[in-house]
């Protein structure tokens, strides 16, 4: 009796656990999670969307440097110099030895004309590939979504196959309840208790797997969440009603003619075709003549170098005794006096850099002839990468076809299923009543009970299994047709 009372409290405190579990949301737990809010927060804390959202940072700030090089190249230059001893005064182009601080400042500017379309395709190559990598987001989004969906759906099955087990052990501590009674009155042999306390050790087992299996579940949800572990995590309860079998409204292949629209990594890889067909065009460019078109300005300063200041003298009419050649302008003077007097000044920094600005206009014209058959190697890896791409694009293309038949044949079968589980169900539902009603008016024994009952146990996991693996195969289908997840 001890035994019995210790199997009795071990079995009530297991069940009171599973209990408190699925009773957790009548409680008001605060950490109940929707499925809305498990996508939403996966969105958000996903590394491998975060991965996709960097890889298209790059791809974006590739295509607005594109977008850029067709701007003018602008590049300003600037040179200060001590100079000790001998050397060429820039300013006047003269040796000179002394210690002199000499600057040249130029500004250049150029915009290329043509290089056979390069910078053009080039440029439609990195938008292409920027649209690729959006898409790879949306994808990844899509693929996080699934999961997280799939798993959330995982954690209510295996709550409601912990329910099938718990009803089932309820039942065998009641059946023991009484068969310890009639034991006890003498009414039936001692064998019968021991086969249902056998049972019943069973049917805790059970209990224990279901429930290790939601914690497992719920695991597995909250790390396809990128969530830290937590022991109070719970999920909203979503009634999904019995499965109306019908046939799925859409064929195998009209789910594909509409994978191939919507789809984000369909088109992702046909946007990497075209960037590759860019990427050819672009390195044929450099066959090309390349013709640019510049101008510049560039100035110098030399503090060698002195500003001098010319004056004109007056000369005494008394003084001059006549004219060379008859020119008025070059008088012959009796006593020799300078026509002009030369005084050498000081040359300002900014007087230099305006007097010395020189400018400049030109194009300039540059044909590959040889490079070590380098633009050849390069056009012919952008055509290998092209036809890589397209195989790429023909793959996921095949392999989108494949898992759309694959899943919608799923779907049947998980629907065939599911059929014969309610049929299995409600057969062994009424055997399992008419062994109890044998069994408790003592014309059935033990065996056949359990027999009876464990059967039951077995078609009605079975049927709840079947259940969530349609609806899985139905969410699948829905996937592939770009269907929200969440209605």
């Amino acid at each position: 009796m001890k035994t019995l009372r210790k199997l009795f409290l071990n079995a009530s405190l297991l069940l009171g656990a599973a209990g408190a579990m699925a009773q957790s949301q009548a409680q008001g737990n605060d950490n109940v999670w929707s499925l809305r809010e498990c996508i939403e927060y996966s969105m958000n804390n996903n590394l491998t969307i975060k991965r996709s959202e960097l890889q298209s940072r790059n791809s974006e700030v590739a295509y607005f440097q594109s977008k850029m090089a067709f701007l003018p190249t602008v590049n300003g230059n600037g040179q200060l110099s001590w100079n000790f001893g001998r050397f060429i005064d820039p300013t006047t182009n003269q040796f000179i030895n002394q210690n002199t601080q000499t600057g040249n400042f130029g500004l250049s500017g150029g915009v290329l004309l043509f290089q056979g379309g390069q910078q053009l395709n080039t440029y439609k190559q990195n938008e292409k590939s920027f649209r690729a990598s959006v898409e790879d987001i949306r994808q990844s989004r899509y693929d996080v979504s699934l999961n997280v969906a799939v798993n959330y759906l995982a954690v209510l099955q295996n709550q409601e196959l912990l329910i099938v087990a718990q009803n089932q052990a309820d039942i065998s501590r009641a059946q023991v309840e009484r068969t310890e009674k009639l034991v006890q009155a003498g009414s039936l042999p001692q064998t019968n208790l021991f086969d249902l306390q056998a049972q019943y050790a069973n049917d805790q087992l059970s209990v224990t797997n279901a429930l290790n299996n939601v914690r497992l579940a719920k695991l597995n949800l909250m790390q396809s969440m990128n969530l830290p572990a937590q022991d109070n995590f719970e999920v909203e309860k979503i009634e999904l009603d019995d499965p109306d079998i019908n046939p799925y409204d859409k064929t195998a292949a009209q789910i594909y003619d509409i994978a191939l629209a919507s789809q984000p990594n369909v088109k992702a890889a046909d946007l990497r075709v075209q960037s590759s067909i860019y990427g050819v065009r672009a390195s044929k460019g450099f066959l090309f003549p390349r013709i640019t078109f510049g101008g510049g300005l560039n100035t110098f300063y030399s503090d060698a170098r002195s500003k001098f200041n010319v004056v004109n003298n007056n000369v005494d009419p008394s003084n001059v005794i006549g004219f060379l050649g008859g020119d008025n302008r070059q008088p012959v003077l009796r006593t020799p006096t300078p026509l002009v007097t030369v005084t050498p000044e000081n040359y300002p920094f900014g007087s230099q850099l305006r007097d010395n600005l020189g400018q400049f206009l030109g194009f300039s014209l540059s044909v590959p002839i040889l490079n070590g058959w380098q633009t050849r190697t390069t056009i012919s890896r952008s055509i290998v990468q092209n036809n890589i791409s397209q195989l790429d694009a023909q793959n996921i293309r095949v392999q989108l076809r494949q898992n759309i038949e694959q899943a919608y044949l799923n779907l049947q079968a998980a629907a065939s299923q599911y059929q014969a589980n309610k049929q299995q169900v409600a057969a062994q539902q009424l055997s399992f009543q008419a062994n109890e009603t044998r069994f408790n008016v003592g014309l059935a024994n033990s065996v056949d009970y359990n027999t009876a009952k464990n059967n039951l146990a077995r078609a009605q996991a079975n049927l709840v299994n079947s259940k969530y693996t349609y609806y899985f195969r139905v969410k699948i289908l829905d996937f592939y047709q770009n269907k929200p997840l969440i209605e």
